[in-house]
């Protein structure tokens, strides 16, 4: 093969991903020589650009609509062969940016978010292109969405003029207003599609309509859809033109946000735009009705990545969801003793019964025509017409590469906010993109399939953008009601049963993509109301306050979380018996979340009661009881019966690879469990030392083939990986692991999360074992600063893991020779264990002989300091 042949062949092969906000219009026109100097610049490696060390940075800025983005994707495609991946962000807004960062962060295979993503890009070997487009947010300083580091390049597009210091190579910017007037023509006979050789009238004709329009870009495009769908003519385009430019000015409500040129160019844009809208209204087929349907409703949603399979899943979700309820409500109850009801029970079961009904929803959901489900099939040929449609007439853009539409941000905030939309119309479309977006999300466990979990990234700016409209509106009836003084003509759209299901749907997305704060916000709302309308006795009202118990514990509050579920555990008890399945299910959860809280006595007492009865009822083999048991030697674990505990994992391993299987999660935390209980609370090996380490060897393998290798429960598998590591004496590998992990945990889950600190902890004690005691105690004292266990230590107790960390600080003193700062410690922990888990239960725990034991022979040591040499040989088991 020829040195020629080898190199395209390279070429050919080195771009691995391309993500542009949208396809390259066959009509780009112009600009040519700026696409040819931009890559001299940038790829030219005798500029100084390359010596200095500095990220190579280009800013095109300029009016919206004149063509930034176009370019900035042309030129891409032009030089795709050049970069490894090309990536592109959405800088319009803060959550627009983390999401198409976590877009980034996905390729790369991380944890999906901004940090992850940055730092990844920051240390690709690999070229790279980053368009960052649209960064016009005055909130968000620009340099604050660069990747650190003096690698890749970045292009940004602005209407901010003050971004161009940010360029860094050639003239560092283009200032983008208007096309050249030969462009201009062009582009609009060419969108138009008049035949060619133009005429000279028509290239006449056409100067006229680019010099009205002011030789923007988007304007023109427009305006030659208008006269290509004969809505207007050449000839009578400008007459048309001005009518719109009248109707918009006499029927808009209030003054323009911007005023002067930019405003001029909005209206430009607008005029144009509204010539074509209205010639959609004045046909009366089916499909050009179903667009313009389509277009109101996606002017609700975000403006960009707006996938097909969320419109037919709003249609097939519903479906599939009711079969599976249908199923699951024909299952046999479990035999079991329950408790008769009484006449009251059996009344406010009526009560909910009529309450649900009077919420039920008389009439369908609201929703586009071709959307609505009449229990036929779905005609998805229907709604692809009316996407083809909306699609020629560039209202929209595909994208073939993620099957999805976008829309210019100019298009996207016209629709919505058209003189001719009133508030109530607003109201109406907005519900209608709120409800296709809730039935294309199903709930467990029907989500769990490949499409849905790549579905979950790509809602979460749609859904963001629904909220954020639905609030703007019902902040505007308020204001409306107000002027008019009276409020029985217009009500708020107020909060019902619909609304509930939504949000608890919308949540559980935000949380499946790490939005916790935000999907706190909507399911206490959803919480609230459930509970005031049916209480904490209907399951509907029990499921939603764990589900919000489960985001306090992702969030580390674990305090909140234990509030919660002990709440449902009295509901259960009351409704549902002491041993009905439910009951003890919720039983076992809040054991676990004491032992976090380290309420250990508090935490046994629940696990072994609901072991006993889940023994008796479900089994003693069954994936619920065996799970209890890998909570319970979680515990024994804490008390250092690790005897115990390794029978217990050791039962659940089993039971569970028999009953799930060896790759499931819950069988996974059960081998993780007992390896980890082969190790003693200072890491030393007990038992069965290589078989631990082979276990967790499993145990990241299959986590970091499921999940990613940046998922939390792969960083906790990591991280006990590790510690079998240094309790087996590698302490160069435990090191490497740690110290590759620990960042990426900061950065994902945050500096005071219980996992991010244990690892901190566990990495001062590898290096306490190589004899780097002055690293580890700077490591141990910053890491044992009590405000860093705050959300999940009772207001009268320690947290179990910052006693952990005072324990091994202890010890490392002492192996340093420190008797004196050791034996400070030791009394503060003996103060510390006296409250832990509260109520003064902390000095009846085994660890606080071991640790009384410990503070007499370091008394003895300081007596006879003399005499004793420092070092490895004062360690003690």
């Amino acid at each position: 093969m020829s040195a020629a042949v080898t190199q395209i062949a390279l070429e050919v092969s080195l771009n691995k991903h391309f993500y542009i906000p949208r396809a390259v219009s066959s009509m780009f026109t112009g600009k040519a020589d700026l696409l040819d100097d931009l890559r001299h610049c940038l790829f030219d490696s005798s500029t100084q650009i390359e010596k200095q060390h500095v990220q190579k940075r280009f800013i095109i800025y300029g009016l919206g609509g004149s063509g930034k983005t176009e370019f900035c994707c042309k030129f891409a495609q032009d030089n795709r062969q050049s970069f490894w991946g090309v990536f592109w962000i959405n800088a319009s807004s803060p959550e627009s940016v983390q999401h198409t960062y976590s877009a980034i962060a996905h390729a790369g295979g991380l944890e999906p978010n901004q940090r992850a993503a940055k730092d990844w890009l920051a240390n690709l070997d690999h070229p790279w292109l980053l368009i960052i487009d649209n960064a016009d947010d005055l909130n968000t300083p620009l340099d604050e969405l660069f990747p650190e580091g003096d690698r890749g390049i970045v292009l940004v597009t602005t209407r901010n003029p003050l971004n161009r210091i940010h360029g860094t190579v050639g003239e560092g910017s283009y200032h983008f207003e208007k096309l050249a007037e030969a462009e201009a023509n062009d582009l609009l006979l060419r969108a138009a599609g008049e035949p060619t050789p133009w005429s000279t009238t028509a290239i006449e004709y056409a100067g006229k309509i680019t010099t009205r329009l002011g030789f923007l870009a988007l304007a023109i495009l427009q305006a030659g859809k208008a006269i290509a769908k004969r809505m207007a003519t050449l000839s009578n385009y400008l007459d048309v033109y001005d009518q719109s430019w009248q109707r918009i000015r006499r029927f808009r409500r209030k003054p323009s946000a911007r005023a002067g040129k930019e405003g001029t160019v909005s209206m430009n844009v607008y005029s144009s735009y509204e010539i074509i809208f209205r010639g959609l209204e004045a046909t009366d087929s089916v499909t050009t009705q179903d667009a313009i349907q389509l277009i109101k409703m996606f002017s609700f949603f975000s403006w960009e990545d707006l996938r097909v399979d969320v419109l037919t899943n709003s249609v097939e979700h519903p479906k599939r969801q009711l079969e599976y309820d249908e199923a699951e409500s024909v299952k046999p109850a479990a035999t079991l003793d329950t408790p008769p009801q009484s006449w009251k029970q059996m009344f406010k079961g009526w009560a909910i019964w009529a309450v649900m009904k009077m919420n039920a929803d008389r009439t369908g959901p609201i929703l586009p025509s071709v959307l609505q489900d009449e229990r036929e099939a779905f005609d998805e040929d229907r709604l692809m017409d009316a996407l083809d449609q909306l699609n020629q007439l560039s209202l929209i853009y595909y994208q073939d590469a993620t099957d999805s539409y976008s829309m210019h941000p100019l298009i996207h905030k016209w629709v919505r906010e058209r003189p001719q939309m009133s508030t109530g119309e607003q109201a109406l479309w907005c519900q209608a993109a709120s409800t296709t977006l809730s039935r294309s999300i199903l709930f467990p466990p029907l989500d769990e399939t490949a499409s849905a979990v790549s579905l979950r990234r790509h809602l979460v700016p749609h859904i963001s953008h629904v909220l954020k409209c639905a609030k703007d509106i019902d902040d505007m009836l308020v204001e409306n009601q107000k002027a008019r003084r009276s409020t029985w003509f217009m009500t708020r759209s107020g909060f019902g049963r619909l609304q509930a299901i939504e949000l608890a749907k919308f949540s559980l997305i935000y949380v499946q993509n790490g939005y916790f704060s935000e999907a706190e916000a909507l399911q206490v709302k959803t919480r609230d109301y459930v509970c005031a309308r049916l209480g904490m006795d209907h399951v509907a009202a029990r499921r939603i306050t764990l589900f919000l118990a489960g985001t306090y514990s992702l969030q580390v509050r674990t305090n909140k979380a234990g509030e919660l579920i002990n709440e449902v555990l009295q509901a259960c008890r009351e409704s549902l018996g002491p041993c009905h399945p439910e009951t003890l299910r919720v039983m076992n959860m809040l054991g676990a979340c004491r032992r976090f809280q380290g309420r250990f006595k508090e935490g046994r007492e629940l696990l072994e009661e609901a072991i006993e009865a889940m023994s008796e009822t479900l089994g003693p083999d069954h994936e619920d009881t065996l799970e209890a048991m890998t909570n319970l030697g979680g515990l024994m674990y804490m008390y250092l019966n690790y005897a115990e505990a390794r029978d217990l994992h050791t039962k659940a391993v089993d039971g569970l690879t028999k009953a799930l299987g060896g790759a499931h999660e819950k069988t996974l935390v059960a081998k993780e469990s007992l390896a980890m209980a082969c190790f003693s609370f200072e890491g030393d090996v007990l038992v069965r030392g290589e078989a631990a380490h082979d276990l967790m060897v499993e145990v990241l393998a299959e986590r970091t083939s499921r999940l990613g290798k940046e998922h939390p429960w792969t960083l906790f598998a990591v991280l006990n990986l590790a510690k079998s590591k240094r309790g087996l004496g590698d302490y160069t590998e435990a090191e490497r692991l740690l110290r590759t992990t620990i960042p990426i945990a900061q950065r994902n889950l945050g500096e005071n999360h219980f996992g991010t600190l244990a690892g901190i902890t566990h990495l001062a004690q590898v290096l306490a074992r190589q004899g780097r005691f002055d690293e580890a105690e700077q490591i141990f004292n910053d890491v044992i600063q009590r405000h860093r266990y705050a959300s999940s230590a009772r207001a009268d107790g320690e947290h179990p893991d910052r006693i952990g960390a005072l324990w091994l600080l202890m010890g490392c003193y002492q192996m340093h020779g420190k008797i004196d700062d050791a034996i400070q410690v030791g009394n503060e922990l003996l103060k510390a264990i006296s409250t832990i888990g509260g109520e003064g239960l902390g000095l009846l725990h085994p660890f606080a002989k071991r640790l009384e034991s410990r503070l007499d022979e370091l008394s003895l040591l300081r007596d006879k300091s003399d005499d004793v040499p420092s070092g490895m040989a004062l360690i003690t088991a």
